[in-house]
């Protein structure tokens, strides 16, 4: 079964299809099993997200805290570097990815 299934925090449990139990980082949906894992994961997401993809090169990189970071929309974006966070400040839609729950 597909490792985007399982809630990131709790493995061990189904991650819901309810919108209620959904959180994105960098457009992607992670799924929760209960609203506990949600709140954990939300407090400290770079914990539990794992290999991102920049928005703005597709690179694929392991976010720490010194990773430039911006809010939009439905979550937090974080970037490879300072200099594509600012390609994605300047036109956001262009980059920012989409995904249906």
């Amino acid at each position: 079964m597909s490792r985007t299934l399982w809630d990131p925090v709790d493995p061990t449990q189904l991650g819901s299809l309810t919108a209620a139990l959904h959180a994105r980082v960098n457009g992607e949906i992670y799924r929760f099993s209960r609203s506990l894992t949600l709140a954990r994961f939300r407090r400290d997401p770079l914990r539990w997200c794992g290999i991102l993809r920049d928005p703005v090169t597709g690179v694929r990189f392991y976010p720490d805290p010194e990773s430039p970071r911006l809010e939009y929309k439905d979550g937090p974006y974080f970037f490879f570097s300072d200099s594509t966070m600012r390609a994605f400040r300047t036109n956001p839609e262009r980059y920012a990815i989409h995904r249906t729950d």
